[in-house]
């Protein structure tokens, strides 16, 4: 209904004006007669267009419209005016008019084209007011928006696309398709445009280029679409570079975990060398308690001295560095070279342990020294022999193998500087600390004489870690032991060790050497895959989306609660199921496809499928995945089940839209032509019985075509709305209340059943209870149920009335039902709306009995939700292709 404002200072004309303008229907005409209150009206009520009389006595009509178009610029205004169209069409044209008509002449005339041109001006600013407010919606939308042809030049673009590859909207202007999509051809966009073709839409992922030359990963929802003879693409541009960023992030993490854990292998080989030292060390100071010589001495294969204790000096009376090279051959006095010599190459030749292999060497000074050698191979780790190590005793002096005093064993300094861990030796008697080398004197930051005074539990602090040492040692008696250990330094910093332990007994004395390995690096990587470790599984346990863990068979090894409560399946260990086993059947064979090709490339993939439950129903997820070089998949999805419902709701309304055009056009010029010949017939034969006939056929013929036309309108409407969640009880009632049923003639048990539907589902009701009440005839009570039964929810809405023949029961539902005109197109409207989210709808009642209108909608198109006592809402407004009118029903 249109809303007019006519302003006049005639008070004839107004009324005049207003009858002819009114008979029309569909203009509603409120009349003032001076510019003032017209102003006033305006200021509180809503107008869609005002006419004005030019020569008014208060205010003329130029100045009401220059008036109007400060204060309401999108107003239509339309000046009435006596005067000759010369003399004001220019200035009422230049104060913003939208039209003029002249006073006079034919009447009916005059206000047809008033009437005509209110409507036209009318439609066109609300056309003009839409698309205004859509362009602004689509220039200033969040997400980037392109229309283009086929050769890949850009239509239209929004102002998110630019400012995403930075460009101003005058340089993006000059832009084709090709010079923001890097490597794209224009074969290769005809080639990707053919592929479209066939699907019609497309959601993929691409890399686009920025004006700064960097790259921009965007996902892309493409629609085909045609305009006439030109076709075009209309694409959605999302920015995906924060989710790509994430997902590397994730993997960044993965690795990092599994570089830490070959970290950790690393730090294990080194005990094993530590370990390997240990035994070494072990067999020298056996050496040392078995033989206790006092020059320790080392030579390669060859038999030349590789390294010697500085007590060479003292017996020989050369330096060590001056003995490195030499052979004991060159040492021998000459009485004993011819003798000796072959013997000590023979030893070597042997590379077998020797002992008390006397010589006499001669001195630096020139006299004789009596040596006795001890010496034992050197082995490599892998068995290989690399020389021999031992000591030479002076025997011509007869010297003691310990010194007098309770220190230091003589020999081990050399041996223990030897090794790259920190080392002490402590009497095992009394637990004093007797050596120690350098790295074990920077470790705990204290000089070698503080250590010769101190006990060995002082190196460990205080509270229960040192005593561990006593227990494992006593445990293990002459065996070696390896554990973790605590010592502290001088400030009483914890320093945490690996420590390797070892009882030896040198002559009348017991030692015990440790070697300590500082793992306090170790330590600090642990609390750090700790904390990212846990960071990681706040991260997926707190998840909105699903994320989970598979095998290369696609079995869950882990699942976030998320994902937990979408799959409905918990993938603990005694319950590990496959993601292939929940897959919907006609998408698992390519699923198990992409997760058997997954470690392709190592790069993530995106696919979609179906996930089945229990009860039937399944739902639409998009997945991301890629395979981590440990052979697992990391994967995030997310539901898609509503968009995927939207989506397929409104390709099946455009399909009806199109199949609507083609039927409309078809009928409408059918009853035109009726309409036509009754006319003529009409003129012909105007007298009776004829008038009444022939006027009765136009009328019905009018009818008909303004039937078609309201049906016209109202099914344009399908599909323009995204499908929501409707109580059918609270509808039901609705429109029982809004019919005035009787409240003892309906029933409705408040069983909470909501359904997925088009948001024109009121009209399917009121179609169905206006229907029960306008043909029943003996109808005294209609009543709504529904049950579940396997293959969905069934809504029923019955009565006890004359109900339907057998033969009619589908015919009712027809575009054209025939003989039955009382339902008009309200059924086929009826079946429409429910197809839109796959419900279907048939009579099964029996005639006679009543009818029985039954409901079925498919799995996951429903839900349950308690209901509220006593809070329904108030009644519906009548649909618009129902014509409410006198119900035959018992009350």
């Amino acid at each position: 209904m249109i809303s007019l404002l006519y302003v006049d200072d005639e008070p004839a004309l107004l009324d005049v004006c207003r009858l002819f303008l009114e008979q029309e229907g569909d203009i509603s005409v409120a009349t003032i007669a001076s510019v003032s209150e017209a102003l006033t009206l305006i200021a509180t009520g809503k107008f869609d267009a005002i006419i004005s009389d030019y020569q008014m006595p208060d205010i003329d009509g130029i100045t009401f419209l220059r008036t109007i178009r400060r204060q309401h610029p999108d107003m239509p205004f339309i000046l009435f005016t006596g005067r000759g169209r010369e003399e004001v069409v220019i200035e009422a044209i230049n104060s913003g008019a939208d039209s003029y008509v002249q006073k006079g002449g034919d009447p009916r005339s005059q206000f047809k084209e008033l009437t005509h041109l209110i409507r036209q001006i009318v439609r066109r600013r609300k056309a003009e007011t839409e698309l205004r407010l859509m362009k602004f919606s689509v220039d200033h939308a969040s997400e980037g928006i392109v229309w283009m042809r086929i050769n890949g030049e850009i239509t239209y673009y929004n102002d998110a696309i630019c400012t995403m590859l930075g460009y101003t909207p005058q340089e993006f202007s000059g832009l084709s398709v090709t010079d923001i999509r890097p490597g794209l051809s224009h074969f290769s966009l005809s080639s990707g445009w053919s592929t479209l073709l066939t699907r019609k839409c497309a959601i993929i992922e691409e890399i686009l280029i920025k004006k700064d030359g960097s790259f921009l990963p965007v996902e892309l929802v493409l629609n085909y679409n045609e305009q006439g003879s030109e076709s075009q693409i209309f694409a959605f541009v999302r920015d995906i570079s924060e989710r790509r960023r994430s997902e590397q992030e994730l993997k960044e993490a993965f690795h990092q975990l599994m570089l830490n854990e070959d970290g950790l292998q690393q730090q294990f080989e080194e005990l094993k060398k530590s370990d390997y030292a240990i035994r070494d060390i072990g067999q020298r100071y056996q050496m040392l308690s078995g033989e206790t010589e006092d020059w320790i001495w080392e030579c390669n294969p060859d038999g030349r001295i590789t390294s010697a204790s500085e007590q060479v000096q003292e017996i020989l009376g050369y330096s060590p560095a001056e003995m490195r090279g030499k052979v004991f051959v060159d040492l021998l006095a000459p009485g004993d070279t011819a003798r000796i010599a072959p013997e000590l190459i023979l030893v070597i030749e042997k590379k077998e342990a020797f002992r008390s292999l006397q010589l006499r060497a001669v001195h630096r000074d020139g006299r004789e020294v009596t040596l006795e050698l001890t010496g034992m191979p050197v082995l490599s780790r892998e068995g290989v022999f690399s020389g021999f190590y031992g000591i030479a005793r002076d025997v011509s002096r007869n010297d003691p193998l310990l010194t007098a005093h309770s220190g230091r064993v003589p020999g081990c300094g050399p041996l223990l500087e030897q090794t790259g861990d920190a080392i002490f030796v402590a009497d095992a008697q009394n637990g004093m600390l007797i050596d120690a080398n350098q790295k074990a004197l920077h470790l705990v930051r204290r000089t070698l004489p503080e250590i010769l005074a101190m006990r060995e539990s002082a190196l460990h602090p205080d509270g229960g870690e040192g005593h561990q040492l006593d227990q494992i040692l006593q445990q293990c008696e002459n065996d070696s032991g390896v554990f973790e250990e605590v010592i502290v330094d001088r400030d009483g910093n914890r320093i945490p060790v690996i420590a390797s332990t070892k009882l030896l007994q040198v002559a009348d004395r017991q030692l015990r050497i440790g070697i300590y390995h500082d793992i306090s690096d170790l330590r600090a990587i642990q609390d750090t895959l700790r904390e990212k470790t846990g960071e990681l599984d706040r991260f997926f346990t707190t998840g909105p989306d699903l994320l989970c863990i598979l095998d290369a068979g696609g079995r869950f090894l882990r699942l976030n609660p998320a994902g937990e409560a979408l799959l409905g399946c918990p993938a603990r260990k005694e319950n590990v199921r496959s993601l292939v086993e929940i897959v919907h059947p006609d998408d698992r064979a390519a699923t198990r496809t992409i997760l058997q090709h997954m470690g392709w490339g190592g790069k993530a993939v995106t696919f979609v499928n179906r996930i089945t439950y229990p009860d039937g129903s399944c739902r639409w997820l998009e997945w991301r995945a890629f395979m981590s070089g440990r052979k697992q998949i990391y994967a995030v999805a997310r539901d898609l089940t509503e968009q995927r419902k939207v989506e397929h709701a409104l390709a099946l309304a455009n399909r009806k839209l199109n199949l609507l055009a083609d039927l409309t056009r078809h009928d409408i010029r059918n009853k035109l032509t009726v309409l036509v010949g009754y006319l003529d017939l009409f003129r012909n034969c105007p007298a009776e019985p004829y008038f009444s006939m022939y006027t009765e056929k136009i009328n019905e013929t009018v009818s008909a075509i303004s039937a078609q036309v309201e049906f016209t309108r109202v099914y344009q409407n399908l599909g323009t709305s995204s499908p929501g969640w409707f109580s059918v009880d609270d509808l039901f009632c609705k429109v029982c209340r809004q019919l005035e049923v009787p409240s003892g003639s309906f029933s409705s048990t408040p069983d909470g059943w909501e359904v997925f539907t088009d948001s024109l589902i009121d009209r399917v009701f009121y179609t169905l209870v206006d229907n029960a009440l306008r043909h029943g005839t003996t109808l005294t009570e209609i009543r709504r149920s529904a049950h579940e039964t396997p293959d969905g929810l069934v809504v029923v809405i019955e009565d006890n009335g004359i109900g339907i023949a057998q033969d009619d029961k589908e015919r009712i539902f027809g575009k054209e039902p025939g003989n039955f005109s009382g339902h008009s197109h309200n059924l086929f409207l009826v079946r429409e709306i429910l197809s839109i989210t796959g419900i279907t709808i048939r009579e099964t009642g029996r005639a006679g009995k009543g009818a029985r209108f039954e409901m079925h909608v498919p799995k996951g198109m429903y839900r349950v939700f308690e209901p509220v006592p006593d809070q329904r809402s108030g009644p519906l407004p009548a649909p618009d292709f129902i014509t409410p009118t006198h119900h035959n029903h018992t009350s």
